[in-house]
C-alpha cells in the first residue's frame, strides 16, 4: 500500500520516486547525496544534495545546505536552498538564502533572508543591464511637491 501512495504521488507531480526517509527522531550529521527524492522528519546538520523533491515536513528541523529539483519546507530550516523550485508552506520557519526559479510562500509561513531569482543567463543579462544603466543615467535628484505628501 505504501509503494502504491508513493507511485502516485510521484506520477501526479511529476516527481521521481521517494527513496530517503530521515524519519522523526533520527538526527543526520554529514554530507549526503541522493538520487531521487528525500522526505526528512527528523534533525539534518550538513549538506544535502538530491537529484529530485526534497521535502521537510513540519517535525523536520534542517541546519544545511540543501539542493534539489524542487524543496517544500512545512519545518524549520536555516541553511541556504538551491533549487528550481521552492515552496514554503504554511508551517515553514525558513532563515537564510534561496536561489530558485521559482518561489512560493503560503500565508503564515516564515522567511528571515534573502531570494535570488535569477538563474544562468537571466542572471547574466540582468547584471549587463544593471551595469548599463549605471553608467549612462545621471544622477538626478528626485522632487517632491507638498501637494503629492
Amino acid at each position: 500500500m505504501l509503494g502504491k501512495k508513493e507511485s502516485s504521488a510521484a506520477a501526479s507531480s511529476g516527481s521521481q520516486t521517494l527513496n530517503t526517509i530521515i524519519g522523526r527522531g533520527t538526527v543526520f550529521e554529514g554530507v549526503m547525496r541522493v538520487e531521487n527524492s528525500v522526505r526528512i522528519d527528523g534533525t539534518f546538520k550538513g549538506e544535502l544534495v538530491c537529484s529530485g523533491v526534497l521535502t521537510i515536513s513540519q517535525s523536520g528541523e534542517v541546519y544545511a545546505q540543501l539542493e534539489g529539483k524542487e524543496v517544500y519546507l512545512n519545518g524549520v530550516v536555516r541553511g541556504r536552498i538551491q533549487a528550481e523550485k521552492v515552496r514554503l508552506d504554511s508551517q515553514a520557519r525558513f532563515v537564510g538564502d534561496i536561489t530558485t526559479s521559482d518561489l512560493a510562500i503560503s500565508e503564515g509561513a516564515v522567511f528571515h533572508g534573502k531570494c535570488s531569482m535569477e538563474t544562468g543567463e537571466l542572471a547574466a543579462l540582468c547584471e549587463k543591464e544593471f551595469r548599463q544603466e549605471g553608467t549612462t543615467r545621471s544622477a538626478e535628484p528626485i522632487k517632491v511637491s507638498s501637494a503629492s505628501r
